[in-house]
């Protein structure tokens, strides 16, 4: 067994529970035996590329969700093209907190691989189960990153809904620390209708308290600026 069967196939299982399939169900889908696809989940044997693409149009996802990434590292640890907040990351934590539900939303973003214009492709799974199994989600978005001198963008298209885009910026990549508030711009489906939210990244998974969700909420501060440019800011 390697570590990349066994990657894939761990993945293969989330996705399945997520799409609420059976083994047997996806088995007869890509036209395998039950006990073929328990042994792809298990690790225990090779994926042909041709079953590969199968698998992931069964399960209504990418194919490039199922493959498995080596963490990204920067060779150059000076240089000026990665921020200091992002060197040798290949995840980020984001999580802000639902007024409709009264729960904080846990989202984690991959960093994959990086582009000919030095953007990098990002996935992000919001609204989370459990960081074990993040890709058993609500939503997912696919899309790139980019750095700038004083921020860095996100800009992510909801897999299912090309008409949900998300938007993540983030201040000053440049000044290291363990977190960053940002801002995130899209859609809300419930109730249909544009939103912007206050964010926290974070490079390690934050454990959710009582203490942690109150710094989420929209503070005193946050509304004494809202009210001094008609417009809501995120500038911590």
């Amino acid at each position: 067994m390697s570590k990349i069967t066994e990657e894939i196939g761990v993945k293969i299982k989330i996705f399945r529970k997520r799409n609420h399939m059976t083994i047997q169900s996806l088995a007869t889908a890509i036209y395998k035996s039950k006990a073929t696809v328990s042994k792809y989940e298990r690790g225990e044997i090779s994926i042909d590329i041709s079953t590969l693409y199968d698998i992931a149009n069964a399960l209504k996802i990418e194919v490039n969700q199922l493959l498995y990434h080596e963490s990204l590292k920067t060779t150059d640890q000076s240089s000026y093209a990665v921020p200091t907040f992002f060197r040798n990351l290949s995840q980020l934590y984001c999580y802000y907190y639902d007024g409709r539900n009264n729960q904080v939303t846990v989202s984690v973003i991959d960093i994959l691989c990086k582009q000919a214009d030095d953007s990098y492709n990002v996935r992000m799974y919001m609204n989370c189960k459990n960081y074990d199994s993040y890709q058993n989600c609500e939503n997912t978005y696919d899309g790139y990153m980019k750095h700038y001198d004083v921020m860095t963008n996100l800009i992510l298209q909801h897999q299912d809904t090309p008409v949900e885009l998300y938007m993540i910026n983030i201040l000053a990549p440049f000044l290291d620390s363990s977190y960053k508030w940002a801002m995130g711009k899209g859609v809300s489906t419930r109730p249909f209708m544009p939103v912007a939210s206050k964010l926290l990244i974070a490079k390690k998974r934050v454990q959710i308290t009582a203490d942690f969700e109150k710094t989420l909420h929209i503070s005193k501060e946050d509304i004494r600026l809202l009210k001094q440019y008609n417009m809501f800011s995120v500038t911590g």
